[in-house]
């Protein structure tokens, strides 16, 4: 009797432990390519709104510290306005936002092309996990800040990213990178009133050694959707040609 207790222990325990550890798979690849990113580099997104395409920009740059690795995250409109600045620091488990500022432009006439800069609180720091089993877990990102216009206010935004396994693969540059998606689920309110929050849902496609490549998003009942494709990546130096085209030196 006490062989087969044991025997019976002895494979439960094995199945446990296979479980656990053998449906788990590295995605790590598939995010931003951290160590080639340390001198800078410029992703431009093609952005459809509803009716409208607008290009939008990332600056993607690392940084090694004391303290661990580091990838910034500077988004451009297409206006080549600083919108919001993200760092993260590079873990074995994952990309963690430790820091989000967003950037507004002053309404003020007088302030002459001036931003205002909110500073936020970041409540959850998942931004992309290196490791994942199957598309039960949900991985949440989460941030709150006081808008200037209200100080009083506490306005959230709230992401749940879920892996869902092989996306087709993307072409980018004449050649076709193998893919991975999540679906997206979103939430921004006012904690005022959060009856009035707004939900979206959408998908992320990451291309491996690329990084992001595609998203797309619904919010509401739909009437207000966008959706991101990568078209090219070049220094910072192009981006600055870009705007001196634009508005001259």
């Amino acid at each position: 009797m006490r062989a087969l207790t044991f025997l019976f222990l002895s494979v439960l325990s094995f199945f446990l432990f296979a479980c656990g550890t053998g449906d788990k798979r590295d995605i790590s690849e598939y995010y931003f390519p951290v160590k080639d990113l340390r001198g800078g580099k410029v992703y431009e997104y093609v952005v459809s709104q509803n009716d409208s395409v607008i290009p939008e920009y990332w600056h993607y740059r690392t940084f090694v510290r004391d303290s661990g690795l580091f990838l910034v995250g500077t988004y451009y409109d297409h206006h080549f306005q600083i919108g919001q600045i993200v760092r993260e620091k590079i873990t074995k488990s994952g990309a963690l936002a430790k820091e989000s500022h967003l950037y507004e432009a002053d309404p003020n006439p007088e302030a002459e092309g001036g931003q205002i800069h909110t500073t936020t609180i970041i409540e959850a720091p998942n931004k992309f996990p290196f490791s994942v089993s199957d598309s039960s877990g949900v991985f949440l990102f989460k941030l709150q800040f006081h808008p200037p216009e209200d100080p009083e206010a506490t306005i959230y935004v709230e992401r749940k990213r879920r892996f869902l396994g092989d996306a087709p693969d993307y072409e980018y540059d004449g050649k076709k990178y193998r893919c991975i998606k999540f679906e997206l689920r979103e939430r921004i309110g006012n904690e005022k009133d959060d009856k009035a929050a707004v939900e979206g849902h959408g998908e992320e496609w990451y291309a491996k050694g690329l990084g992001l490549v595609y998203y797309s998003k619904k919010y509401g009942s739909g009437a207000f959707k966008m959706e991101a494709r990568l078209t090219d990546i070049f220094p910072m130096s192009e981006l600055e040609r870009k705007a001196t085209t634009v508005y001259g030196e």
